[in-house]
């Protein structure tokens, strides 16, 4: 009842239990003020009220609660414009949609607040580099390192220890004898590193995702079996891969906002590619393009035609269903160009499958109930 009673405000009282811990009652209060429609002016009338209120918001419920109803708030009371205020950053719980939000404003505050912007953003990338770092590198560290091992090498080249153990059933009591009916060699070095190109759009819609795509950047930059550009794009190509050891670093290089030209930034991710059967480019765009929809075209051609292993993400994050352009994201599949919305748990998955060469579309099509997929 009193779950019902918060829910539907104090208009409900005469049929709730009223809320008579202090608790409740300050809970009540405090969702009030920004579901309210009569009372959120309070909030957008009184910065000293909005951080007293961001405090409360705070005390009184969980994390996952708090960033959901601070999402509400910028999206409902302007809380974008209030950023410059002296107290409201410290009374913010860190999330990936402030870091966007604090993406975007960073270079209208001033010095003191950009530092404390900065850490904000340093506290995100941080949560999420603990949570991704170690299912990201062993995902693609197994799966590139699956096919090394060479079967029936020369004498020369024979791991006798893991040949033993793998022909221990062939083993003959009679004449003390075992038969090595498979040798296993040595692991082979890589000939080459592998090519990974991530392509971010920069538009205002793109900020959650674009926030991801940083991050993992920068821990998939941690692997030496990969070389990796991160590029972004509006209606310009910005090449952001010398920042790409610092996280932080690297989302403030993002400049959101603008155009967007897809066909121009795949343009200039070709010129960077040195051996397309290596290289899997991972564009990461809602698809809406301002560019010439034959280049954009032209461009998906060539690169698919010179082997180049590309797959599209719609939105990267667990924002569920993505706005995104259909026609694009239809001809991009029609092309055997796989584009879906992926969630942060296969993230480690699809780029192992996509840097050892396999076949996405087929993966991605046995996962429809997960992904986000649209043919």
């Amino acid at each position: 009842m009193t779950r019902w009673r918060l829910i539907l405000g104090p208009d409900a009282e005469a049929e709730t239990t009223s809320l008579t811990d202090a608790s409740l009652t300050g809970m009540d209060d405090t969702l009030d003020l920004l579901y309210n429609e009569d009372r959120r002016g309070e909030l957008g009338a009184s910065s000293p009220r909005v951080h007293r209120w961001l405090g409360d918001v705070r005390k009184y419920f969980p994390g996952p609660v708090v960033h959901l109803i601070q999402r509400d708030a910028f999206a409902h009371i302007g809380l974008t414009d209030l950023l410059l205020e002296p107290e409201l950053l410290a009374n913010l719980e860190p999330d990936i949609h402030l870091a966007g939000i604090l993406l975007e404003a960073f270079e209208s505050l001033d010095e003191p607040r950009q530092a404390a912007a900065r850490q904000i953003i340093s506290q995100v990338a941080d949560q999420l580099i603990q949570k991704v770092q170690l299912p990201l590198h062993q995902a693609i560290r197994g799966r590139l390192q699956r096919d090394r091992r060479m079967v029936n090498p020369p004498w020369s080249q024979v791991d006798w220890h893991r040949t033993i153990r793998q022909n221990l059933k062939h083993y003959q009591p009679r004449w003390k004898t075992l038969i090595p009916e498979t040798r296993i060699g040595f692991h082979r070095k890589a000939r080459r590193q592998k090519e990974l190109i991530i392509l971010v759009d920069q538009s205002g819609s793109m900020y959650d995702s674009l926030v991801y795509a940083g991050v993992y950047a920068s821990v998939l930059a941690q692997l030496p079996t990969l070389r990796l550009t991160i590029l972004a794009f509006d209606t310009r190509v910005l090449d952001l891969t010398d920042l790409i050891h610092d996280p932080v670093d690297l989302l403030l290089g993002f400049h959101l906002g603008g155009g967007t030209d897809i066909g121009n930034a795949l343009s200039f991710a070709r010129k960077q590619i040195q051996s397309p059967a290596d290289t899997t480019l991972v564009l990461i765009s809602d698809l809406y393009d301002g560019g010439i929809p034959a280049v954009l075209h032209a461009q998906l051609k060539s690169l698919t035609d010179s082997g180049v292993n590309m797959v599209t993400l719609l939105a990267l994050g667990p924002q569920g269903t993505p706005e995104f352009d259909r026609d694009n994201a239809s001809r991009m599949n029609s092309m055997g160009i796989p584009a879906f919305a992926c969630g942060l748990d296969l993230f480690p998955e699809l780029m192992s499958r996509a840097l050892a060469g396999e076949d996405i579309q087929h993966w991605w099509s046995q996962h429809t109930n997960t992904l986000t997929a649209h043919r």
